[in-house]
């Protein structure tokens, strides 16, 4: 749980910090890859952040969350994200 929370506490930050450069109108996609099924209370969480970055920035930002590894395995998310691995 500890890290969940500073997961989505780096996501804050990093949602924060692009605000400013959201101001040309455009909305940003992002994908956010979860490990866990869609009834796991971890995806059910993803979901409910994404709906909260998405209310809190006007749409600005929309975040597609991508439960059961259907994006990348649970065991390749770390990597993916680290290298900024791309989704196709």
């Amino acid at each position: 749980m500890k890290k969940l929370t500073s997961l989505m506490m780096a996501t804050a930050l990093t949602v924060s910090a692009a605000a400013p450069a959201l101001a040309d109108g455009h909305a940003q996609q992002w994908d956010m890859p979860m490990a866990y099924s869609a009834s796991n209370f971890h995806s059910e969480n993803g979901v409910k952040f994404a709906d909260c970055v998405r209310e809190g920035t006007g749409g600005a930002i929309d975040i597609t969350v991508h439960p059961g590894g259907s994006l990348f395995k649970g065991a390749d998310i770390k990597r993916a994200v680290q290298t900024g691995k791309p989704l196709c």
